[in-house]
């Protein structure tokens, strides 16, 4: 006879299955609610309405100033007019909730490259009144959703461009067109870079050497001038001896004295020197002179035989 086997399950086993069950529950609830913010913080809803959300999900984050503070608790289509075709229930932190005023707006935006979509609040006046829970918070540029989505795909569709323009360039290249292409394929330029180096080696040398030439010139005209400047001191040679000896100063003053009484003299018309430069009868009569005697040798030159006269015989 087989008796039937029972299994009895402990007070205590049950409790900690019942629990690990409630974890679980919460972490499958907290990720599918989304959004960075504990799941325990005190939050606040309002409304926002969209033409079009471009998919934008329930969970998706909610941003103030760049800090996540909620998430978008559903998404509904409501059909309310042309700019109100998709309804938005946003929760965010009650901490940040006074910033919520009446000319605070919501626009949508875009995370990078990947598109990701959040929606981000623009804080009204600091100090206004705050608007009531579930109140219908205007959207900026209402109806440009697309226009604002389209910034990621304009910003790909620019670097598919580069990357297009940069692949031609380089197909240019490899050919060998324009100045990189030459540059790249043709090694004359490389050649005729190698001789310009070694050409303005040459020329640095050279010019190196010139200027240790011209530093050997300098050095030795100050040496020179150093000796002179000795020998002008120690009263040697004929520069020294102008430069020391009182005796050719006692002479050149002697000198000038006797040249200025001469002048002197000369001023005053005394001595045939004198008369020469301040009498004008001389001058006169050797003016008078020159002019009789120009005048004898013209009529010479005109009647020869009045002078002169010749006989063979």
């Amino acid at each position: 006879m087989n008796m039937k086997r029972t299994t009895k399950v402990k007070w205590g086993d049950l409790k900690i299955g019942i629990l690990l069950t409630f974890a679980v529950a919460v972490m499958f609830w907290a990720s599918l609610s989304g959004g960075g913010t504990s799941i325990f913080e005190s939050k606040k809803m309002f409304k926002c309405y969209f033409e079009n959300i471009n998919g934008l999900v329930p969970g998706a984050p909610v941003w103030m100033s760049g800090v996540e503070v909620g998430n978008v608790k559903s998404v509904n289509f409501v059909n309310l007019d042309a700019e109100r075709q998709v309804e938005l229930i946003c929760r965010v932190k009650k901490e940040v909730w006074g910033m919520m005023t009446q000319d605070a707006r919501v626009q949508l935006g875009t995370i990078g490259f990947l598109g990701d979509k959040y929606v981000e609040i623009l804080p009204g006046t600091k100090g206004g009144e705050a608007i009531a829970e579930m109140s219908v918070v205007p959207t900026k540029d209402a109806g440009s959703a697309p226009a604002v989505f389209s910034a990621a795909e304009s910003s790909i569709n620019d670097v598919r461009s580069t990357i297009q323009n940069v692949d031609t360039m380089l197909t240019r290249i490899n050919r060998g067109e324009g100045t990189l292409g030459q540059l790249a394929t043709n090694d004359k330029m490389y050649q005729d870079m190698t001789k310009l180096m070694s050409s303005l080696t040459i020329l640095i040398n050279e010019l190196q050497k010139n200027q240790e030439r011209i530093v050997a010139s300098l050095e030795q005209t100050s040496n020179n001038i150093g000796s002179l400047s000795q020998k002008v001191d120690d009263n040697a040679g004929t520069v020294g001896r102008l430069f020391n000896d009182p005796e050719l100063y006692d002479n050149l003053s002697k000198s000038t004295a006797s040249l200025d009484s001469i002048m002197y003299k000369i001023n005053t018309a005394e001595g045939n020197l004198g008369m020469l430069v301040n009498d004008t009868a001389l001058y006169s009569e050797m003016s008078d002179l020159m002019a009789r005697m120009n005048s004898l040798i013209s009529d010479i030159q005109a009647n020869p035989r009045k002078y002169f006269k010749f006989s063979v015989f």
